[in-house]
């Protein structure tokens, strides 16, 4: 569907509301200029106003995207607003699982099953916008449709839970030290847990500039490997891993860095392994591969 296919039900559908211009602009909180753009094929709405534009003109999302299938910036609207679904849903399920959390927080089985829940529940949500970006980022917005079928949430939460004890027992990192980079005190918190119930000594940094004193003042030798995260303020991983690197002390600089970031895509993994990380494991923290991953270089 061309821009003034579009327009032109946008106008009809209005008219069969019985509104004008104005009226639509204002139950959209828009300007009447912008609805007269969009009926005379002069630009589309904003993609947020979609789910609002199709309520006030009577119709679904899918009928008022149905036709763009050939037109490549309305593909993605289309594929972007199925996508609400596979967002909302796993998203309703962790909130509703925090709930039950809470009231059973003194039920240490049915807090775990939610736990696990919330767990599971967050890895579709994060297939679901990893997807949305690609979508996003696509030059010809061809893709099909996302695959995360909800209905295997209890099996994958059983399965997450039977796997979950043998993740950190499966690893001894005793007499091990760590450095952890990472501005977020949560996440700080999340692998401080993790790595010592492996044995291992931990230290933390909140930025790159604080990492890259912290390894310049230790004696050579004192850090067996860094957990470095990719975006920090002050200083980022790429740039405190540079400096380490650089070092003139070579047991520092050959320190086994792994990166760890939001952003796991191939261009990101290419430019940490341009500054000097050994290795790149993606945020959420997925603790086996994870603890695999600190093996492997230690």
């Amino acid at each position: 569907m061309k821009s003034k296919e579009f327009s032109s039900i946008i106008r009809a559908l209005r008219k069969e509301q019985g509104m004008t211009q104005a009226a639509l602009a204002d139950r959209l909180g828009v300007t009447d200029k912008a609805v007269s753009k969009w009926e005379r094929g002069l630009s589309y709405p904003d993609i947020s106003l979609f789910p609002r534009l199709a309520d006030e003109l009577g119709v679904t999302i899918a009928d008022l995207l149905s036709g763009y299938a050939d037109d490549e910036h309305p593909s993605r609207l289309l594929q972007i607003m199925r996508m609400s679904h596979d967002i909302r849903t796993p998203l309703h399920i962790m909130l509703g699982c925090a709930d039950m959390a809470e009231i059973y927080r003194h039920d240490e089985k049915k807090l775990l099953h939610y736990l696990n829940s919330i767990h599971v529940a967050g890895e579709y949500l994060l297939q679901a916008i990893d997807y949305l970006k690609e979508v996003l980022s696509s030059q010809d917005g061809d893709f099909g449709e996302l695959s995360v079928d909800l209905s295997k949430l209890d099996q994958d939460e059983h399965d997450r839970f039977a796997r979950k004890e043998p993740f950190v027992q499966g690893y001894d990192f005793t007499g091990k030290r760590v450095l952890i980079a990472e501005d977020i005190p949560i996440n700080r918190e999340i692998m401080l847990e993790i790595l010592t119930r492996t044995g291992a000594e931990v230290e933390c940094a909140a930025d790159g500039r604080i990492c890259v004193e912290m390894v310049d003042n230790a004696p050579a030798g004192f850090y067996d490997l860094i957990l470095m995260d990719v975006k920090m303020p002050h200083m980022d991983g790429m740039e405190a891993t540079r400096r380490i690197r650089e070092m003139e002390d070579q047991r520092k600089a050959k320190i086994p860095i792994i990166a760890i970031t939001a952003n796991a895509y191939d261009d990101d993994r290419k430019m940490a392994l341009e500054a000097g990380m050994n290795e790149f494991t993606e945020k959420p923290i997925i603790i086996h591969k994870l603890l695999a991953a600190m093996k492997k270089h230690m």
